[in-house]
């Protein structure tokens, strides 16, 4: 397995990633463009020289009216490659390469209430658990509760 930038060729790789979380390829496409276009890092996994995840990361508002603050975007694993550290990897990777200002600059993700999954690797890699709510970055999660870590 290995991890790479993402280059605009791999759009459409990206898209149908993406899809795992609903909807399709085509669907995605536009949306795999402006990320590879936009986002200061984004991460693709590869596994025997096929795309099998992604992450990146962004500056948004985590609240109404905050300021700009680093946001994991899009930690998405095909199933067929999920349980094998891949996840981890990317988002460790991430935290690594993100250009923060400072080492204490911290980075957040957003992650439904119900994935357990992912807050277990989130807090494996150290990311600590902020607040739960029903949105955040604009972002409402169904079951109604999303859960924001931050790291450090």
């Amino acid at each position: 397995m290995a991890t790479r930038n993402a280059l605009p060729t791999d759009a459409d790789a990206l898209a149908t990633i993406m899809a795992v979380r609903g909807g399709t390829a085509h669907e995605h496409l536009v949306s795999a463009r402006r990320l590879i276009a936009r986002l200061e890092v984004l991460l693709i996994a590869e596994q025997d020289g096929a795309p099998v995840g992604w992450c990146g990361i962004q500056k948004v508002r985590i609240r109404p009216g905050a300021e700009l603050e680093w946001l994991v975007a899009g930690l998405t694993v095909v199933p067929a490659a999920r349980r094998r550290g891949i996840g981890a990897r990317l988002l460790g990777e991430l935290v690594r390469d993100t250009p923060r200002t400072t080492q204490d600059e911290p980075i957040f993700s957003v992650i439904n209430a119900g994935n357990l999954a992912s807050i277990d690797l989130h807090l494996e890699l150290g990311f600590l658990e902020v607040e739960r709510a029903a949105t955040f970055a604009g972002i409402k999660f169904s079951g109604g509760v999303g859960v924001l870590l931050s790291h450090p």
